[in-house]
C-alpha cells in the first residue's frame, strides 16, 4: 500500500474507537493507519476490525475496511517493533500521528508505566519527526496532580504531587512532546473526565466517575469525597470533536488546549451524586472524608460482601478525585473554537444520558445488548 496515511495510535480504547469513527464519517478522503498491539498479526487484526465492526455493519463496514489499514505495531520496542522496511514505509506516508494510546492504570509501577507512556510517546514523536508531519498528542488535564486554585494551558510543572503513576507519566510525556515544539509540530489536547457521548450516553468505559454512580445504584450511601469537590466532565462527542477541529488549525507549535468543562460549566460532588440518587430511586450520599474511609477499608474487607464488596475494592483507586478543588482554564481551547458550534455542554445538559445508558447496560456488563 502506498496512499498516505493518518496514523493513529490508541483506537482500541474508548476514545480512540470515538476518533476513528468520526475521522470516517466527516473526513471521507482521509485513509486511517491504526497501530494496534497484539501478540501476532491474527490477533492485532482481529483487534483493529473489531473497532470498525463496533458501529459498522454490511456496506457501510466494507467501505471503512477499505480506508482502514491495521499495522501490528508494540510501542514498547523500537521501532513499534516494525522491520526496518516498514518503519520507512509507514513514515514514508504519513501525512500526520494523532497518539492517544497509554496505560490509564492508576495502580501500574511508575516504570511500567514510564515504558508505555513516556517511551511509547517517544517513539511516536520519532516517526512524526521521520514523516515530517504534524504530532498531536491527546494527554490529560490530570498532569495538574494533586494541586489546588486553577491550572492554567500554559502550565505543566509546577512542582505538583501526584495520585498516581499515570498523571505522572502523562506529565513527563507532555514534558517530550514540548521539548520537540522547536523541531516539529506538535499540538497537545488535555480533557478531563471523558465519559459517554452526551446525547446517547453511549460508552465503553465506566471508570472514574462512574465507580461512585454504581455504588449508588447497588444502594451504597457513603460517599468518600467532599461535596464541593470539582468534577470536570466532558463528553467524549466534544472532546473528539475538538480535537479533529484543532489538529487542523495553524497555531503555535506546542500549544496545549484544556477540554474540559472549566471553572463556568463544571460541577460539584453533590450536584452529581444528587441527581444520581433521584435518577436510582436512592437516598442523597453521605459525605465522608476521604482518610476516613481508608481507615473503614478493613471493615469494608471484613463486612461487605459480592458485588458491593467488588465495587468498593477496585474503586479506591479513583478516591482522590473525589476531592478535588482543581479548575482547569479553558481560554485557549474557547479561543481556538470560537465561532464553531463546539463548546464543552454544562453537566446537566448531557448527564442524564450516561445515567440511562449505565443503568441499560447495567455499568458495562450488558454492553453488547444494549449496542446491538
Amino acid at each position: 500500500m502506498s496512499d498516505p496515511v493518518l496514523v493513529i495510535t490508541g483506537a482500541t480504547g474508548f476514545l480512540g474507537r470515538e476518533l476513528v469513527h468520526h475521522l470516517l464519517a466527516t473526513e471521507p478522503t482521509t485513509r486511517l493507519a491504526l497501530l494496534v498491539r497484539g501478540r501476532d498479526e491474527a490477533q492485532a487484526r482481529a483487534r483493529g476490525a473489531a473497532v470498525l465492526r463496533d458501529r459498522l455493519t454490511g456496506e457501510a463496514l466494507a467501505a471503512a475496511a477499505r480506508r482502514v489499514e491495521i499495522v501490528r505495531a508494540d510501542l514498547e520496542r523500537d521501532d513499534l517493533g516494525l522491520d526496518a522496511a516498514s518503519w520507512a514505509r509507514l513514515a514514508g506516508r504519513a501525512t500526520g500521528v494523532i497518539h492517544g494510546a497509554a496505560s490509564v492504570s492508576f495502580s501500574l509501577p511508575l516504570a511500567e508505566a514510564r515504558a508505555i507512556n513516556v517511551e511509547g510517546t517517544r517513539r511516536m514523536l520519532d516517526l512524526a519527526n521521520a514523516a515530517e508531519c504534524p504530532f498531536d498528542y491527546v494527554g490529560t488535564a490530570y498532569v495538574a496532580g494533586d494541586r489546588r486554585g486553577t491550572a492554567l494551558e500554559t502550565e505543566l510543572d509546577v512542582g505538583q504531587p501526584f495520585h498516581n503513576s499515570y498523571e505522572q507519566t502523562k506529565l513527563e510525556s507532555e514534558q517530550l512532546v514540548r521539548a520537540r515544539a522547536g523541531e516539529q509540530r506538535v499540538t497537545i489536547y488535555r480533557p478531563s473526565i471523558i465519559v459517554g457521548d452526551s446525547r446517547t450516553g453511549r460508552t465503553s468505559s465506566f471508570k472514574v466517575l462512574y465507580w461512585p454512580l454504581k455504588v449508588f445504584a447497588r444502594g451504597f450511601r457513603w460517599a468518600p469525597g467532599r461535596p464541593d469537590a470539582v468534577m470536570d466532565v466532558v463528553p467524549s462527542d466534544f472532546v473528539v470533536q475538538a480535537i479533529c477541529h484543532l489538529r487542523k488549525r495553524t497555531g503555535p507549535s506546542g500549544q496545549a488546549y484544556h477540554l474540559c468543562a472549566g471553572p463556568e460549566r463544571a460541577a460539584t460532588l453533590e450536584q452529581l451524586t444528587t441527581a444520581a440518587s433521584r435518577f436510582f430511586g436512592c437516598k442523597p450520599a453521605v459525605f465522608v472524608r476521604p482518610d476516613l474511609f481508608v481507615r473503614a477499608r478493613p471493615w469494608i474487607d471484613r463486612f461487605a460482601f459480592g458485588r458491593l464488596k467488588r465495587i468498593l475494592t477496585t474503586g479506591r483507586v479513583y478516591t482522590p478525585y473525589l476531592s478535588l478543588q482543581l479548575w482547569f482554564d479553558t481560554a485557549g481551547a474557547r479561543a481556538a473554537l470560537a465561532g464553531t458550534d463546539l463548546a464543552a455542554p454544562a453537566v446537566e445538559q448531557f448527564f442524564l444520558n450516561q445515567l440511562r445508558f449505565a443503568r441499560d447496560t447495567d455499568f458495562g456488563k450488558k454492553l453488547s445488548d444494549a449496542e446491538a
